[in-house]
């Protein structure tokens, strides 16, 4: 987005693992991780990193990364982005993951900076917890075009399908909660599978869940899938139970296939793009009304077909065309401060 917006974008990552497509120039700092990952090899990426920014002339950084170590924090920002625009990127409601303990370390270390948020109910969230001011609110952006086509259905779909997708770690997504649900209600026998996109950890654990509750043969795991678009349009409706959100891509994804959404009122995210047209919003962590909501929705194809019609135009406000001039207006105050 930002590319095609006319902006030079440096994507730099500190670990040596791609999986995305992207546009832009990268830097991998991973490729000079060594095995130990002890303090010099951290010291001589640092450098790289302080010279690159340099050499590059960067104009603005947007800093991504978690920041939980507030010893680090603060070597970083006295030692490498002095004479930089930096903005810190707060991407989950999980503030614990981009401001360090103990509180009082957060707000001396970020009291000026800037930072750019998700949703107004992160933004709200970070101005009572720590009372910074300089917050903006960006969301993610989706290209609804790109989305506006007849996906064949996947090889392998032999049935109905309700979808589910992230990274399979513990806490987050609930994929074990997910599955449970699925397991009590009707879904399974309806014919209905639960089909899971997604790597991680907990794939082990979940695959004997579904062992131990006898829907193995009901529950796919079909991994990292590069283009999901597929499964995705061709689901009855995607299901979201996250502990914690930020902004989900998923449900943004999903609607732009013109996929129906269930979802758990989790913070935050969910009751920014479920608006009543377009899916279901449940109580947060209310594992029995997900179940009904799943029941209802599954049976009852005029309601699916009614949120189907309106999923694309329910998220109209955070196409790329809609959000690329927030960015635009937000660098470009950056740049002329």
């Amino acid at each position: 987005m930002l590319t095609e917006a006319g902006h030079a974008v440096h994507l730099v990552t500190i670990t040596d693992k791609i999986g995305y497509e992207f546009s832009g120039r990268l830097y991998n700092l991973g490729k000079y991780k060594n095995a130990t990952n002890g303090v010099f090899n951290k010291l001589k990426r640092f450098q790289h990193f302080k010279r690159y920014l340099y050499e590059q002339e960067i104009d603005v950084v947007l800093d991504f990364r978690m920041r939980r170590n507030a010893l680090k924090e603060y070597c970083i920002q006295r030692y490498l982005y002095p004479g930089f625009k930096v903005v810190f990127m707060v991407r989950s409601s999980h503030l614990n993951y981009y401001f360090p303990k103990p509180d009082f370390a957060a707000k001396r270390l970020f009291k000026e900076a800037g930072i750019c948020v998700l949703t107004e109910a992160m933004k709200q969230s970070i101005e009572q917890r720590f009372g910074f001011q300089k917050i903006k609110v960006i969301p993610n952006a989706i290209n609804v075009s790109a989305y506006q086509q007849d996906f064949t259905s996947p090889d392998d779909v032999i049935r109905p399908y309700i979808l589910a997708s992230g990274r399979l770690q513990k806490g987050v997504k609930q994929f074990d909660k997910l599955i449970e649900t699925y397991a009590k209600s009707e879904l399974p026998k309806l014919g209905i599978d639960l089909y899971i996109l997604g790597q991680g950890e907990m794939l082990s654990e979940l695959q004997q869940l579904a062992e131990d509750l006898k829907i193995a043969d009901k529950i796919i795991f079909k991994g990292f899938v590069k283009h999901p678009e597929p499964y995705v349009a061709h689901a009855l409706f995607t299901v979201l139970c996250s502990a914690f959100e930020g902004f989900p891509r998923v449900i943004l994804e999903s609607l732009a296939c013109g996929t129906p959404v269930i979802a758990i009122d989790c913070p935050t995210g969910p009751r920014e793009l479920l608006d009543g047209t377009n899916g279901i919003l449940v109580p947060h962590q209310d594992f029995e009304a997900l179940k009904e909501a799943m029941n209802r929705l599954a049976l009852d194809e005029p309601t699916r077909n009614r949120f189907k019609a309106a999923s694309q135009k329910s998220i109209r406000k955070f196409d790329i065309t809609q959000v690329t001039p927030q960015w635009q207006s937000y660098l470009n105050a950056l740049y002329d401060d």
